[in-house]
């Protein structure tokens, strides 16, 4: 049902996706999509848990063959796992980062939640990366740099990921993860 509803929503949009639409594109009735999902809003944020899960186990699953001592590995390798989720649903990424198909306040409400608990997770490693620094600094101001590190960190993903779904400069996971890694370690030293 999930993977129907994605191939409408970028197709129709998401105002142009009928519930009844979805249950024909799955083989299925309206009925059995309404017992699964109590509306278009539920399915379609069904859709992005789905993603935002697989997503985040990829990335976790570069994290841990990375030595957390060395930012910039860890920065590539963390991009690049990203950048090859992106690349493997590229769809759904067209939804999340280019807006195409459309949704509403609250699936937007949802994306924003999951960008928060990402920026949130980025914070906590640069802060570590941060506090090792001989920068002296107060604690407000380390927890400042470490949330303006991770927000750096989480936009130069989400640009990478535009820029890998435009398909310009012929950009793969692999280079454009090294290369956004290099820029955030460039950051994060100068934080």
């Amino acid at each position: 049902m999930l993977d129907a509803a994605l191939k409408l929503f970028l197709e129709r949009g998401y105002d142009g996706t009928s519930m009844a639409a979805v249950a024909e594109a799955a083989g299925v009735t309206k009925p059995v999509i309404y017992a699964c999902f109590a509306g278009k809003d539920e399915l379609f944020r069904a859709l992005l848990r789905r993603e935002e899960s697989r997503i985040l186990a990829e990335i976790q699953s570069a994290f841990e063959s990375s030595d957390l001592s060395d930012p910039e590995g860890t920065l590539i390798e963390g991009f690049t796992g990203f950048l090859r989720a992106v690349a493997a649903s590229a769809d759904v990424y067209r939804l999340i980062f280019l807006g195409e198909g459309g949704g509403n306040a609250a699936v937007a409400r949802r994306i924003q939640l999951g960008r928060q608990a990402q920026v949130d997770a980025l914070s906590l490693l640069s802060r570590a990366w941060l506090s090792e620094t001989p920068k002296r600094s107060s604690q407000d101001d380390l927890d400042a740099r470490a949330r303006l590190l991770g927000n750096a960190i989480a936009g130069l993903a989400e640009s990478g990921a535009r820029l890998l779904l435009s398909g310009a400069d012929g950009w793969t996971p692999e280079t454009l993860g090294r290369e956004l890694g290099r820029l955030a370690n460039a950051a994060q030293g100068a934080a």
